[in-house]
């Protein structure tokens, strides 16, 4: 799943920015790669390498007859990868999902390496976005939202065993992370170079189903995303 999900990005944004074929779409592809944390992580503390990558086609709406305000719906796939510091991990319960050390999880790990968990979503993205005159070499400002629909989420550890050999081990499941989840989007650059911000109005995981590594305690911080990063486009 992880394969095909990185081949068909690369494979649409190659398209969209080298394909001549493309050319005549009306619209435009982007890819987001940004860094990614909570607003608060305080009882489940991310790694600083946490990051979330986007792809999207968005179809340009022209809100003015010298085309520099539009409107742009369009359609996306996000993989957010949260990297748990401390060698923890979520493990899902029958009514909860509780941060757990990934060494209990995998009793033949000496040591972890890292561990995430990774949620796919598939997006609908919308903007409304300014330049400053029509073409691609132009400055650009864009405002929106994104809405995301949780399709696939699961979690990843890599470990050394006894034996110094690396091992990673998948568990597939929901963790009881939000199903629908949305948030505010903004954009500046110039060209096919652009910064962005999202900023999540949903947490990623289901209120008061993610407990603290004690199994008592309920997650006392705030799991809505903040992610920066660089938007690559065909504008």
């Amino acid at each position: 799943m992880k394969k095909l999900n990185l081949l068909f990005c690369i494979l649409l944004f190659s398209l969209s920015i080298f394909g001549q074929g493309l050319k005549s779409i009306p619209g435009n592809f982007y890819f987001d790669i940004g860094w990614s944390t909570w607003q608060d992580d305080k009882g489940a503390e991310l790694d600083a390498q946490s990051r979330s990558i986007a792809v999207a086609y968005m179809y340009e709406l022209s809100l003015s007859t010298s085309g520099q305000f539009t409107f742009n719906p369009g359609i996306g796939y996000t993989a957010d990868n949260w990297f748990f510091d401390n060698g923890m991990t979520v493990e899902k319960n029958q009514n909860s999902a509780s941060m757990v050390n990934a060494g209990l999880v995998n009793p033949s790990a000496n040591s972890i390496i890292k561990s995430k968990i990774v949620g796919s979503y598939l997006d609908i993205p919308l903007e409304f976005r300014f330049r400053n005159h029509p073409g691609r070499r132009a400055f650009r400002v864009a405002v929106g939202a994104k809405l995301s629909v949780l399709i696939d989420s699961h979690t990843k550890v890599k470990y050394e065993n006894s034996y110094d050999d690396v091992r990673v081990s998948k568990d597939r499941g929901d963790f009881y992370m939000n199903r629908f989840k949305g948030g505010l989007i903004g954009r500046v650059g110039y060209g096919w170079i652009n910064f962005f911000c999202y900023y999540g109005l949903t947490d990623t995981f289901t209120e008061g189903k993610l407990y603290e590594a004690d199994g008592v305690t309920q997650f006392q911080g705030n799991s809505k995303p903040i992610t920066v990063g660089i938007t690559l486009s065909n504008f």
